[in-house]
């Protein structure tokens, strides 16, 4: 009787710990995905380009990250959250194309991480690759416009995140 009643609680145990994980799991869902779509909309002014406009974004994008669930987020997760708000606030703080351009690479390269490793976003992450700058960005389109030169079909699919269901 007692092993049955230890048995119980341990597998009492270990469904509430699974039950903690989904919960927040299911906190971050709607967060990440306006965060994506906060960048898709950063890297639209980049390649108009307009700088004003990315500040915009860039400041939009910062609220979002800093409004995200910490308890939800493990040691490397909040990491590179930091990282994603120091290049937003970058971002934010200048009219510079050139200079926006510099942190959206560094912004570009830690998100597609984090969603990398979170594997919440609903939809399919293309990461493409610019050949003439050098630099990776994000796209929910294989063909997308390049953010580094204005251009479409410069870039190269390098990844792809396929949505999660």
């Amino acid at each position: 009787m007692k092993i049955l009643k230890i048995r119980a609680f341990i597998l009492g145990f270990a469904f509430l710990i699974s039950q903690q994980g989904f919960a927040q799991t299911n906190l971050l869902i709607k967060p990440i995905n306006t965060i994506f779509d906060n960048y898709i909309g950063l890297k639209d002014a980049l390649i108009i380009p307009d700088g004003k406009q990315a500040s915009g974004a860039a400041k939009v994008l910062l609220t979002n990250l800093t409004a995200l669930p910490a308890s939800s987020l493990n040691t490397q997760q909040t990491a590179l959250v930091e990282k994603l708000k120091f290049d937003s606030r970058h971002i934010s703080e200048v009219n510079l194309v050139a200079h926006q351009r510099e942190h959206f690479a560094s912004l570009s390269n830690n998100l597609f991480i984090l969603l990398k490793d979170i594997k919440l976003n609903q939809k399919t992450i293309y990461r493409q690759y610019c050949t003439m700058k050098q630099q990776y960005f994000l796209s929910t389109t294989a063909d997308g416009k390049d953010p580094y030169m204005g251009m479409a079909n410069c870039s190269k699919v390098k990844q792809t995140l396929p949505a999660v269901k």
